[in-house]
C-alpha cells in the first residue's frame, strides 16, 4: 500500500505539496518565533530605544492632561452660565407678590450653593426644585451665599469663580442680571 497524502486542501493545487508546507512553517518558526523563545537578553541599544519611546508617551500623556483639565472646566463654566439663564428665566415668569403688592425676594426663585462648594442649586422659596454636583475635583465659590434674579431682570450681583488646581474660571452675574464668563 502507498502512503499517499488524503487531504482535501488547495495546498496541492498551487504547487505545494507536504515537504514544502514544513519548510514554510519551519521558516516561519525561524523567523518570527525563535527570536522571542530564546534568551538572549537585550542590548543597550534596545533598551535605550525603549525608554526613548516610554519618555515620549508619557509626556504626551501629560500634556493631554491638562489640555483635558482645561476642557472640563470649561465645559462646567457653560453648564453654570445656562442654568443662571434657566433660573433668571423661571424668575422672569414667576408671580409671586406679596400682601402689600410687591414681590417678596424670599418667595422667588433663588440660585445658591451647596455646602463645601460641591454643587449648587435652584429653590423657590424654601423648596429646593433642582440640585446640580460638581465632580470632586472641581470647586465653586462665590462672593454671595444667594443669587436673586428679579422680575424685571435685575439681579444681586456676583461672581462665581470655578477653579480646579491651579485653573480658574469666573462666571460673573451683574446688576441689570447679564450673565458672562471670563
Amino acid at each position: 500500500m502507498e502512503d499517499k497524502e488524503k487531504s482535501y486542501s488547495l495546498w496541492p493545487v498551487f504547487g505545494v505539496g507536504k515537504h514544502h508546507r514544513t519548510a514554510l512553517w519551519r521558516e516561519i518558526y525561524r523567523v518570527i518565533f525563535k527570536p522571542f523563545l530564546e534568551d538572549t537578553g537585550a542590548s543597550l541599544i534596545e533598551v535605550v530605544l525603549v525608554a526613548a519611546v516610554l519618555s515620549v508617551a508619557v509626556g504626551t500623556a501629560a500634556h493631554a492632561l491638562r489640555f483635558t483639565d482645561q476642557l472640563r472646566l470649561a465645559h462646567e463654566t457653560e453648564f453654570l452660565a445656562k442654568r443662571l439663564q434657566y433660573v433668571r428665566e423661571i424668575s422672569r415668569n414667576a408671580d409671586d407678590f406679596s400682601a402689600l403688592g410687591y414681590r417678596e425676594p424670599s418667595l422667588g426663585p433663588c440660585f445658591s450653593l451647596k455646602m463645601g462648594g460641591q454643587g449648587y442649586y435652584y429653590r423657590v422659596g424654601s423648596k429646593r426644585v433642582e440640585s446640580w454636583n460638581l465632580p470632586q475635583d472641581i470647586h465653586i465659590s462665590c462672593n454671595r451665599q444667594e443669587t436673586v434674579f428679579y422680575k424685571d431682570g435685575e439681579a444681586t450681583n456676583c461672581t462665581f469663580r470655578l477653579s480646579l488646581g491651579d485653573k480658574q474660571r469666573m462666571v460673573i452675574v451683574d446688576r441689570v442680571g447679564r450673565i458672562r464668563i471670563e
